[in-house]
C-alpha cells in the first residue's frame, strides 16, 4: 500500500513511518524532516500529497493536552477537516485518524488516583459519551465526529484510534514518566502508575494500524493502550471488529 502520514517527524509519526516502510510505500508528511513539508492547515497542497494514496495516517497536530482555543483551532480542528477532505478528494479510502483518551477524559479525572490501582472497577468502552477533560479533548472528539460523517456520505474506512500513552523511550518506567501528566496534580508515584495502565508500545501501535489496514470496516473506535493489568480502557472492540490485541503491556 502507499500509506501518507501526518505528523511524521513526531515521536509517533516517526517510529510508524519506520516500521510500515519495510513492506508499504510511505509518504511522510510534516512541517520539517519529512518527504513531504506542508502545513496542514494548507487543504490543496494536502490534497496533492495524497495522490495516489491507498490510506492516511492522520497524526499531525498541537498535542498539548491544556491547549489553549487559539492552539486547537487552526491546525488541530481545520487540520483534521482538511486532512479528511483531502483524503475524499484524492480517493484515498482508508483514514486512520490519531484520536486520545481524553476525548473521555474526565472519566479518568473522576476516578483518580484510584483508577489506577488493580480492580479499581473502572472499564471506560468506547460507547462511552464524550467528556473532554480540556480542548484538546474536543479535538479528538470532533475528529471522531467528523469521521463517521465521512464514513457515512463518502464511503471512506475510519477508523479512531484513542491513543493512552506513547512515549519516545518507548518505556513506561522510564524517568521521564516523573515529568509527565502535569494537568492530573498526580504525585510522582502515581504518575508512574498512571504510565503503568495507559501505556501502549511502539511496536503494538503499528500492529494495530496494520490490522486496521488489513480490514475493510466502515467506521470503529478503538483504544490504543497496551494490555496493562490495571489498564481501565476496554481493548475488547479491537480484537472484536479488527482482530488484534497488544502483545506487550505492564504486568
Amino acid at each position: 500500500m502507499k500509506i501518507a502520514i501526518t505528523g511524521a517527524a513526531g515521536t509517533i509519526g516517526s517510529r510508524l513511518a519506520a516500521q510500515l516502510s519495510i513492506d508499504h510505500t510511505i509518504v511522510r508528511i510534516d512541517l520539517h524532516d519529512a518527504d513531504v513539508e506542508l502545513d496542514v492547515q494548507d487543504l490543496a497542497a494536502l490534497h496533492v500529497a495524497f495522490a495516489g494514496c491507498d490510506a492516511v495516517v492522520h497524526l499531525a497536530g498541537v498535542v498539548e493536552v491544556e491547549a489553549s482555543w487559539n492552539d486547537t483551532y487552526g491546525t488541530n480542528i481545520a487540520g483534521t477537516y482538511n486532512a479528511f477532505e483531502a483524503a475524499r478528494l484524492a480517493g484515498v479510502k482508508h483514514v486512520i485518524f490519531a484520536s486520545s483518551n481524553h476525548a473521555v477524559g474526565m472519566y479518568e479525572i473522576e476516578s483518580k488516583p484510584a483508577i489506577y490501582e488493580p480492580a479499581s472497577g473502572v472499564l471506560i468502552g468506547t460507547q462511552a459519551a464524550y467528556r473532554p477533560d480540556g480542548l484538546y479533548g474536543v479535538w479528538k472528539a470532533f475528529g471522531e465526529t467528523l469521521g463517521r460523517y465521512y464514513s457515512d456520505h463518502y464511503d471512506v474506512r475510519v477508523a479512531c484510534v484513542r491513543i493512552g500513552s506513547i512515549t519516545k523511550e518507548d518505556d513506561p518506567a522510564h524517568e521521564s514518566v516523573a515529568n509527565s501528566s502535569g494537568w492530573l496534580n498526580l504525585t510522582r508515584e502515581q504518575k508512574f502508575k498512571r504510565y503503568a495502565a495507559t501505556w501502549m508500545s511502539q511496536n503494538d501501535f503499528a500492529r494495530l494500524v496494520r490490522a486496521i489496514l488489513a480490514h475493510d470496516v466502515p467506521f470503529a473506535t478503538v483504544y490504543g493502550v497496551g494490555d496493562n493489568a490495571t489498564r481501565f480502557w476496554d481493548l475488547e472492540p479491537g480484537r472484536a471488529i479488527y482482530g488484534f490485541w497488544p502483545e506487550d503491556g505492564v504486568r
